[in-house]
This record gives C-alpha cells, sequence and structure tokens, in this order.
C-alpha cells in the first residue's frame, strides 16, 4: 500500500503568491512559453493596482491630499512593457511603489546609451534617482552578461548598500557585492585567484556590484604598481583589470561629484624625500603670515568694512575679507612691507634700487620681463636668497597666498585630521576631513597647515613635547622669552622665566597653558620641529589616475550616470558627454522658478549692528524671529566651530515654550538622525514619537548633510538656508530641495552674511529697493559657479593630457607578454618639483612639449590651456587633492656603521710657552713653532673649503698642543674636535693674545701666579642673550696686573674665533659690519657693480664711504656661517646676533637695549 502511494504521488512545494511573482525576476524567465508570461505578468499587474488602491486610500484617510495627487497623477506600468522588464514589475509590488514614466524613460537611457556612448543626464532631486531608477537599472545591466558595477560616493555608501539590498534583496534575488581595495590590501597569487572568483560569481549570478571610485581607481594602478614591488604578480593583475574593462558595465550615482576634476588618486613610488628649498619653505611662510597679520590689523583700522578678523584671546586673526578688493589691497601692502625690509631672511636695505626693483616685479608679476628675470637669476644664483625669492614669486605672483586666504575656509574647505595626518587635508563638508585626501601642492599644504595650528591652537601634550624639546636648545631661557614676548604681562609674575615654570604645576596648566597655546612663535617652533620635520615630505615619482580615467573606452561597454544638477557639464571628461531627456530640459529651471516664487523671494541679512557677522546664538534668534523658520540648512557654513548637537540644544533652549516646539533634530558624527528634547534626553528619530510630530520639533541641517538627506517635512514648513563665500548654484539648489515640497507647500528664506552681501554688491550692484531677494541669490550664485568652474578648468585640461599620455602607454604596456619596467615608469608621472620647476617664468608651450600634438584631442587641450595663458596653466596645481596611497615602510635589519674612534695626541707644554708667560715675549722676538695663527688652525677643517684671509688675526695666536686634539686619517677634518676657547695669555709689553688648552693653563698657573708680565685669563664665548659678556677679559684674571684695556680688535678677533653669538652694544655689531664688509643700513648710493649678492660691498665703494678697513676681499658669510656651524655643533642660532647676520637680518639699536647684559 505505501509503496503504492510512493509511487504516484510526488512531494511539491506549496504555490503561493509570493512564489508565482518570484518568477518574475527567475533567471529562466525567457524560457517560459508566452502564455505562461502572460499570465504571471497580468497577474503581478493586477496585484499592483490593488497596492497602489490601498495606498490612495491610505493618503484619503490620513488626509494626505498632497500625496493622494502625486500618487493618482502616475498610473501603472505607464512608458514601459512589464513583458519585456518583468523584474520591474516585482520590484514596483515588493517594494510598494509605482514607477512613472519619466523614471522609466532615464532608466531606459541609462539602459540604452545611445549609441553605445557614455553619457551622463539630469533628473531633479527627489524624483526617485537612488531610490527608483538605480534598483531598476542594475536588475536589467546585470544580466549574465555584463557584471554591473553601480559607482557611489563614499559618504552614500552605506545607504546604498542598506537601500540596494532592501530594493533588490528579496524576491528579485540578486546578490550585493562589494569588495573595498587599497594599496595597503595584501596582494599574491592566491588572493588574486580568489578575487577573480568573486567577480566571477557575481557576474554569472546576475549580482550587483557597488564600489567606490577610489577602489576602482586603486585596483587599476595596484598592476603597474606591482611590476616594481612583486613581479610575479603583475601579470595577473594587470590580466584582470582588462578582464573587469571588458566585462563591466558601471553606473555613476551624483556622477557630477564623482566626475569633480578635484579628484585624483595618487600612488606614491620612490623613497620620500624633503621639498626643496628644506626649512626655507615654512620659514617664509612663518614670516609671511606674522606680516599678513599685522597688516590685515592696520587694514582694518582704516576700513573696517573692508576685512574682519575674528579674534579669541592670543589667537591668529581669522581673516574674512568682506569686499572682493581687500584681498588685493592687503597684497599690496604685504608688497610694500617686504620691500621695506620687514620680512627676516630678505636684506632688502642692503641692495640698490635698480635690483630691488627687479626683485619687487619678479615676486608679484606672473609675467616679468626678461631683464628682470636675468637680473634676479643671475644675481643670486647659489645663494640661500634664490629659493626664498622663488618661493616668495609662487606666493605672490602664482597665487597661493590670495588662493589659500581668500579660496579656503578653516573647518570647511580644509583644516587638522591629527588620527592620520600631522599636516592639513583637504574637508568634503564643513567639520567632515577627508580620510584620504592630500592637497596636491605643497606650499598650499604649508600655508593651510599653519593657518589651521594658528586658530586651533595645540593641545597640552603638544606643548609638554614643546618644552621637552626646548630644554635641548642651546639657549632655552632666552627662546622661552622669545615666546612669551607678546603675553608677558598676562602670565603669573613667577612664571614669566623658564626657570619658574612646571608643567606638570595646576597653576601651569590653569594660567600658562592656555595663553601659550596660541602664541605664534610657540606654534612655529612646534610646526617646524614636529610637523613639517615630518610631514613636509614628497615622493619622486607617482602613478595618479583622475577622474578621466572612471569612464569607460569607446570600445568598450559605456558608463552612464545620473545627477540632481549639471552645472558642471563643461568640466566632464572628454570621454563623457551630458546628453539629457528632452523632456527634461526643463529641471533647471522649474527648480529655479520655484525659488523666485512669492514665498521664497525673502532675504535676511545676518548682521550685527557694526556690520559684523552674527554669533551662533545670534543667528538662531534671528532664524526663529525674522526668518519664522524652524528648519535651519546650513549649506553655507555659517556655523563653524559648533558641533551640530550643541547648535541644536542651543537653538532648543532659545525657542519659546510656547510655540509649542518640544525637541530639536540634527545629525551625529555617526550620520544618524537624532532627537534632542528639553530634558536633554537623546533617540534616533527612526524611534522617536517626534518621527511623526515633526513640526513640533527644530530641524539642523549641517553642511555636510545639506545634500542627500530625505527628511519628512511638515505641510507649511519653511526652511532658512544660509549662503556662504562661493557657494555654487548646484550646491544651493540641492540645499533647498531638501524640502520635498518646495513650490507647493514648503518654502524657503535666504540667510545673506556680510561676506556674502558685500560680494553680491559689487557683483550685482546695490537692490533697487535696498533689499536683496531670491533672484539676487541665484544670480549671484551662478556667477559663483561660473569663477569656480573657470578656476578649475586649467587642472581639468592637465588631467586630460595625463589621461590620453596614460592610456597609450597602457594599450602598449597589455600587449606585451610581459609587462614591461620601462614603459611603467613611462607611464609614471613626477611628483617631486623643484622650486625652479614650479615658480621660475616659462611660456605654456614649454609645459606641454612632452605631449602627442598629433592625437586631435590631444592637441585641442593644448591649445584651450594656451589660451588660458602662463598664470593659469600654474595655478591649476592649486586645487589638486589627492586621494593619496604611500606604499607602507618595510621593515629591514640594519648593519650600522659609527663612526670610527680616533687616537688622542698627547698633552705636551712647549718650553716657549713657558718663557711667554715668564716674560711677556716670544723667544727670539717672533713666535716658534711653539705658537700658529689661530685662524690658520681653521684649514684643518671644513672652513678650508671657503675663502678668508690668510693674515686674519694678526696678533691672535694658539698653541700648539691647543691644536693638537686627535690623530686625524688623511683627508680627515677636525671639525668635531676643535677644543673650546677658555684660557687666553696676555701680555703686558705687547697686544698678542695666546689660547691655551686646559692642560697648559693647569701647567702654567703657579707661574703666571708669580709673573710680572704675562696674565691668565679666563674666557668663555657668549651663547645666550642673559650670560655675562667675557669680551673685556676682566672676569677672572691670574698673574700681572695691568690696567691696559685689551684692544677691541683682538677681543673682536677672539670672541669670532671661539663662536661668540653675541654682542653687548650696537656699536659692537655695527663695528663687526664693518669688519666683514656688509652694510648696517639702507644704502640707497651703493651702485649695483658695488654690491655682492649677498649684500657685500667692494673695497672702493667703502674707501669712498670712509668705511673702516675690512681685511676680507670676497663676501665673509660662507666662511662665517661654515665657523659658526662647528662651533655650534650643527646646533641653529637663527635668533642669535650672528644668525642674524648669517641670515643677512640687519639689526636696530632696540635689539640691543633688550639684550643688555643683567
Amino acid at each position: 500500500m505505501n509503496a503504492t502511494i510512493n509511487s504516484t504521488n510526488t512531494v511539491c512545494p506549496k504555490v503561493t503568491t509570493w512564489s508565482i511573482l518570484a518568477i518574475l525576476a527567475a533567471p529562466q524567465w525567457n524560457e517560459l512559453p508566452d502564455k505562461w508570461r502572460k499570465a504571471i505578468v497580468g497577474f503581478g499587474t493586477v496585484i499592483s493596482a490593488l497596492r497602489r488602491c490601498e495606498r490612495l486610500i491610505a493618503n484619503v484617510d490620513a488626509d494626505n491630499k498632497e500625496a493622494f495627487f502625486k500618487e493618482a497623477k502616475h498610473l501603472g506600468c505607464d512608458g514601459w512593457n512589464p513583458l519585456q522588464y518583468p523584474v520591474w514589475l516585482l520590484l514596483e509590488i515588493e517594494n510598494d511603489i509605482t514607477i512613472r514614466k519619466h523614471q522609466a524613460g532615464v532608466a531606459f537611457r541609462i539602459i540604452t546609451s545611445e549609441n553605445a556612448s557614455n553619457i551622463v543626464l539630469q533628473l531633479n532631486m527627489g524624483e526617485g534617482k537612488t531610490s527608483v531608477i538605480m534598483p531598476m537599472v542594475a536588475s536589467v545591466l546585470a544580466d549574465g552578461l555584463n557584471l554591473c558595477r553601480v559607482i557611489v560616493l563614499k559618504p552614500l555608501l552605506r545607504q546604498s548598500m542598506s537601500l540596494l539590498t532592501h530594493r533588490l534583496g528579496c524576491l528579485i534575488g540578486r546578490c550585493i557585492y562589494h569588495l573595498p581595495f587599497s594599496r595597503n590590501t595584501p596582494i599574491d597569487t592566491m588572493r588574486i585567484g580568489k578575487y577573480t572568483a568573486i567577480f566571477q560569481e557575481c557576474l554569472n549570478s546576475r549580482g550587483l556590484l557597488i564600489a567606490l571610485p577610489e577602489h576602482i581607481l586603486s585596483f587599476r594602478l595596484v598592476g603597474l604598481d606591482s611590476v616594481e614591488r612583486t613581479p610575479d604578480s603583475s601579470l595577473p593583475l594587470i590580466n584582470l583589470e582588462k578582464w573587469l574593462q571588458k566585462y563591466c558595465r558601471d553606473v555613476l550615482d551624483e556622477s557630477d561629484e564623482i566626475l569633480d576634476p578635484k579628484f585624483q588618486l595618487v600612488y606614491t613610488m620612490g623613497t620620500q624625500q624633503g621639498l626643496d628649498g628644506d626649512t626655507h619653505r615654512w620659514e617664509v611662510v612663518q614670516s609671511l603670515l606674522q606680516l599678513v597679520a599685522k597688516e590685515a590689523i592696520l587694514l582694518q583700522q582704516e576700513d573696517d568694512k573692508c576685512i574682519e578678523l575674528g579674534y579669541q584671546g592670543y589667537r591668529y586673526p581669522i581673516l574674512t575679507f568682506l569686499k572682493p578688493s581687500a584681498i588685493e589691497t592687503l597684497t599690496q601692502r604685504l608688497l610694500k612691507a617686504i620691500s621695506l625690509n620687514k620680512l627676516p631672511g630678505l636684506p632688502f636695505a642692503q641692495w640698490n634700487s635698480k635690483l630691488r626693483g627687479s626683485i619687487m616685479d619678479f615676486i608679484q608679476e606672473p609675467e616679468p620681463s626678461d631683464a628682470d628675470v636675468s637680473n634676479v637669476q643671475g644675481t643670486f644664483a647659489g645663494t640661500t636668497f634664490r629659493p626664498k625669492l622663488l618661493l616668495l614669486r609662487g606666493l605672490f605672483a602664482c597665487g597661493i597666498l590670495k588662493f589659500t586666504l581668500t579660496g579656503k575656509r578653516w573647518l570647511v574647505d580644509y583644516g587638522l585630521h591629527v588620527s592620520r595626518c600631522v599636516m592639513a587635508v583637504p574637508y568634503r563638508a564643513k567639520g567632515v576631513p577627508s580620510e584620504n585626501a592630500e592637497f596636491g601642492h605643497p606650499d598650499v599644504a604649508i600655508i593651510l597647515t599653519c593657518l589651521s595650528y594658528y586658530y586651533e591652537g595645540l593641545t597640552f601634550q603638544q606643548i609638554s613635547d614643546c618644552f621637552t624639546l626646548l630644554a635641548k636648545d642651546n639657549d632655552p631661557a632666552s627662546a622661552f622669552q622669545t615666546w612669551i614676548e607678546d603675553c608677558a604681562m598676562d602670565l603669573p609674575n613667577g612664571m614669566r622665566a623658564l626657570s619658574g615654570i612646571n608643567i606638570e604645576d595646576q597653576a601651569f596648566k590653569s594660567k600658562v597653558f592656555p595663553i601659550l597655546r596660541y602664541q605664534k612663535d610657540v606654534l612655529d617652533f612646534y610646526l617646524t620641529n614636529f610637523v613639517f620635520a615630518k610631514g613636509a615630505k614628497e615622493f619622486p615619482r607617482k602613478l595618479s589616475t583622475s577622474a578621466w580615467d572612471l569612464p569607460s573606452r569607446s570600445s568598450l561597454r559605456p558608463t552612464t550616470g545620473f545627477s540632481g544638477t549639471n552645472d558642471n557639464r563643461f568640466l566632464l571628461p572628454r570621454n563623457i558627454q551630458q546628453k539629457d531627456l528632452r523632456h527634461l530640459h526643463h529641471t533647471n529651471a522649474l527648480v529655479l522658478s520655484h525659488l523666485l516664487q512669492q514665498e521664497n523671494r525673502k532675504c535676511v541679512i545676518a548682521e550685527g549692528p557694526s556690520g559684523r557677522q552674527l554669533e551662533t546664538g545670534q543667528l538662531l534668534d534671528l532664524v526663529l524671529s525674522q526668518c519664522k523658520a524652524r528648519v535651519l540648512i546650513d549649506v553655507g557654513a555659517h556655523i563653524i566651530e559648533s558641533h551640530n548637537r550643541s547648535v541644536a540644544e542651543l537653538w532648543l533652549s532659545r525657542a519659546p515654550v510656547e510655540d509649542g516646539i518640544l525637541a530639536a533634530i540634527f545629525f551625529n558624527d555617526e550620520d544618524e538622525v537624532i532627537v534632542v528634547d528639553r530634558i536633554g534626553r537623546l533617540e534616533p528619530l527612526a524611534s522617536s514619537s517626534f518621527k511623526q510630530r515633526m513640526e513640533s520639533c527644530l530641524i539642523f541641517l549641517d553642511q555636510h548633510h545639506s545634500r542627500g538627506v530625505d527628511l519628512k517635512f511638515a505641510v507649511g514648513t519653511r526652511a532658512a538656508i544660509t549662503l556662504g563665500p562661493r557657494l555654487m548654484k548646484d550646491k544651493l539648489v540641492q540645499a533647498c530641495n531638501r524640502l520635498r515640497g518646495l513650490g507647493t507647500c514648503h518654502s524657503v528664506t535666504f540667510v545673506i552674511t556680510p561676506e556674502v552681501k558685500h560680494s553680491m554688491t559689487t557683483l550685482l550692484g546695490s537692490p533697487a529697493n535696498g533689499v536683496f531677494d531670491s533672484s539676487d541669490v541665484l544670480k549671484w550664485s551662478m556667477i559663483q559657479t561660473c569663477l569656480v568652474l573657470d578656476s578649475l578648468q586649467p587642472l581639468w585640461g592637465h588631467q586630460g593630457l595625463e589621461y590620453y599620455r596614460r592610456i597609450e602607454l597602457w594599450d602598449s604596456l597589455i600587449s606585451q607578454d610581459r609587462p614591461c619596467r620601462d614603459t611603467v615608469l613611462r607611464i609614471q608621472e613626477p611628483e617631486a618639483r623643484t622650486l625652479e620647476q614650479l615658480y621660475v617664468p616659462k611660456t605654456v608651450t614649454e609645459h606641454h612639449m612632452a605631449y602627442d600634438t598629433e592625437n586631435s584631442k590631444v592637441k585641442e587641450l593644448v591649445e584651450l590651456i594656451k589660451a588660458m595663458g602662463e598664470k593659469a596653466s600654474q595655478e591649476s596645481y592649486l586645487h589638486e587633492e589627492q586621494e593619496r596611497e604611500v606604499a607602507c615602510e618595510v621593515e629591514r635589519e640594519q648593519q650600522v656603521h659609527r663612526p670610527p674612534s680616533y687616537s688622542a695626541q698627547k698633552c705636551t707644554l712647549h718650553e716657549d710657552v713657558v718663557h711667554f708667560v715668564r716674560y711677556g715675549t716670544f723667544r727670539d722676538g717672533k713666535p716658534s713653532t711653539a705658537f700658529k695663527r689661530a685662524f690658520s688652525t681653521l684649514q684643518a677643517t671644513s672652513v678650508r673649503k671657503t675663502t678668508f684671509p690668510h693674515d686674519l688675526g694678526a696678533r691672535l695666536f694658539v698653541t700648539a698642543d691647543y691644536d693638537k686634539t686627535v690623530i686625524l686619517p688623511s683627508g680627515g677634518t677636525m671639525d668635531q674636535f676643535m677644543k673650546p676657547v677658555h684660557w687666553i695669555l696676555s701680555s703686558v709689553h705687547t697686544d698678542d693674545l695666546i689660547i691655551l688648552s686646559q692642560f697648559e693653563a693647569s701647567q702654567v698657573l703657579a707661574s703666571v701666579k708669580v709673573s710680572k708680565n704675562a696674565t691668565l685669563h679666563v674666557y668663555a664665548p657668549r651663547l645666550t642673550k642673559t650670560m655675562q659678556s667675557f669680551r673685556n677679559l676682566d672676569f677672572f684674571s691670574v698673574g700681572a696686573q695691568c690696567a691696559k684695556p685689551i684692544p677691541h680688535e683682538q677681543a673682536r678677533d677672539f670672541e669670532l674665533f671661539a663662536g661668540s653669538l653675541y654682542f653687548s652694544s650696537f656699536e659692537e655689531y655695527k663695528d663687526f659690519q664693518f669688519f666683514l664688509g656688509l652694510p648696517t643700513d639702507c644704502l640707497e648710493d651703493i651702485a649695483e657693480s658695488d654690491i655682492s649678492r649677498d649684500g657685500y660691498v667692494s673695497e672702493s665703494a667703502r674707501v669712498a664711504m670712509g668705511w673702516p678697513a675690512c681685511p676680507f676681499s670676497v663676501n665673509p658669510l660662507p666662511f662665517l656661517r661654515t665657523l659658526i656651524y662647528i662651533r655650534m655643533k650643527g646646533q641653529g642660532c637663527k635668533q642669535t646676533h650672528m644668525g642674524s647676520i648669517i641670515e643677512t637680518n640687519l639689526l636696530t639699536s632696540e635689539a640691543f637695549e633688550r639684550s643688555q647684559n643683567p
């Protein structure tokens, strides 16, 4: 019986509505008979219509007229055939939506690109691009023949993953894949095989691959990188990239952002190295920024409507340029100050007027004359001034200073991201630092890094690091006095000297730290020693990609995409075009017409009585009182230094309870929508009762969330939209369209800051009735858009040229049986650029000689860039923001070669030294071999490479024993073994001075004590400001007591030989300057031929002006610099008197009034 039952019955799965509908998305759909397909589609169509009716009834029950009419206007299967696209019918049913006619039209255009070319198109915000059209497109393109790859922005990755999984993951049954990739991803033959298998599985299973632009481009570069790093992996990686390019069908979501010309991905190649110009690169910037602050303060005092300075205690002022002409005015003031010798390290005063004129033209003119360039280049070749002048040319003529001060806003466009980088990094929005990007131009990065630390101040740990390093300085007490020079009066009396500082003391933490953290000298100390020493580096070469590399090649599957705006269509890569649907050409006009409706016309000026920008609390009060708004969308980034939560709580506390406002909504740092009520309770909006009562909430959207956010605002909601500098029309429109009912049930009011007000007045003129409205706002934002697009065009052109060069070499590479390293080296671009390469004037033609102008597209780009001019070509690099991936440093065992040990020479006391002690004269009236002229001993050191008089210091001698230290090998130098000068022997009969060794001093001490002809003096070079001067040799003496003073010529000689760093008076300083043949003040009458590039004045000019005699026939600064370097054992002396001379900084009498002996 049981056998009979088993043979006549089979167990089948239960047939349900959902199991039947699932057939609509089954891979076997096309194998079904036509009658079955029509029946299943008919069944699905009825269910879809039924669910639409249920939505209409629900809208009636909820009295939601707007939703009812919007639903009723769109019929089911309008504009598309469910028999041809059955998966769309299932998408409608499962997600309880109706696919609208225009959505189907956009999806068709993306799926079936015109002429199989790369295109992007526009669809208005809020029309379901990501939530409806993207799942429609992906479900069709992922057909087992194409690997459908959806490319999204990083901030939208989580949202896109969740949405596509929800839309396509259930009955439709599509797997969603995401494979992050970077240079740090481990790669070997086995892993490459796994990647290949996953990609093949995604293709065969009709899955969907979600990728970020940086992941795609990183995978494209890793094969080229592996040719050098791991040659065995290079061929499989390159073959896999070829396979991906062949089978991938890419769709771009928010294509305008993805194809932004500022985006680049870079693989650095080679060994990291310092910047050309070394410390000059940041020292000049730090000095210039000090000058910027001083001149900005003076400018504001003259015209407070021109520039606004934001102060907070001792913090470096935050500059806001209210008038567009303000930056030009400030620039001219800076150039004048530089010409008046106010920039340390450039002694303009000692250069004649003709040379100064050439220098100023070289610094400030984008295209200086050939004569000026030749004069500056020839005069300063090989000097330390050359890199400084080139850098100043970059800052002024090439527009770097203007770009960083006016084109970038702190915490909006740049700031710190200390967890990953010590340098400033680009910000994607207010308070949102990029996780990988860096500024591509080194001097832009340096200036923005300085400003970031100046504005943010140092942490306690950073201050502690400064004091730890300060303790190792040659003069820590003086350095500390420099730190507190501007704030000493605000410090407690006991903490105005380094000896009174204990950083662990509570008084220091509460009274000193808050002041010191913003002191510019402390900040510069930290920047120099901890930030730039580590972060101001570059690599010799790079592999790079840009937005041009994302669209596919013409012979491959097309790349398509869409966005809510199309303003950047002029900066799309040439291998992809904007092809908007005809019936959507009105999209821009529709959005603008909404903003021009009467209820959206109002503008409010957010400024105080004195015309200054409002504080956060004042702005929030204005939004409630004048704007009558409960939604604030800060797309202009007016609120910078406050977190979203603090803004929401502050706004809620200032809102009247009687207005029915019970809570505030904001986005937290994890991009979650949070509600805070009046007693401070926090909860996610999704689980809060306020989700259904949003009319009783204040809503704050910061700049980062002014795009891509979809909240259900109550009917009648009005939002305040802040405007900010350089706000482009597309960002403004995106912010306004967060209110999906704009033009019907929602409205906006624009909040204009003082800076924007002045900009609008300059560009548009004063409004006829004295009040701006939305039409003025739109005109202004369109002008800002044009300005930004114009500024980016040179960068876009350069990226295009590099792209065409790369693909030509890529085609050559993939045709080779094994990747050739020489080809990869040709694909690489130089990253490290010298100051000369960056800033020496050259023609535009010189920039592009390396490109193949036989290619018509390349030729077109070259001609376009030529038309922009040299200045535009140079400024293109300023906008570079690179997603940089650095190869990890490999740990390796090193064989360290220590310096060899040397044998010490035996100390001896020559009898002729004893003779001098007894009689005060040399034996036989002249020095024997027991004595040497002091400066002649420098021939055994690195000083021998410089030029100095052989008879320098004719009356200053050293003993043979003083000159002996160690036995050196042939060719060795005594730099590390020079003995200090501590014992000097003088005579009552002559002006000769003899420097003794410590051994000799101890040996002759008894004889000196009874001698009536010689005196032994204790001496030490003055190395700190507070140190007593031993110049007169009167501190402690033994032997004959003679009232005869030490001649100042001999004193000057032994102070120079010993390496003394400070003078006791301005007269001593001037005497030493004359001794060197250098000027002490501005000399207008010196002919150009009579003064060298470093300020050395010729003998004929010195005689004509009546200067004292000078023993040097050539510039003595190389000699002086080397001697002091040896005496200081390599430690810096920049802040000392001698350091100022070496740096050619003229001193004034005020410098000596502050450094008198105690």
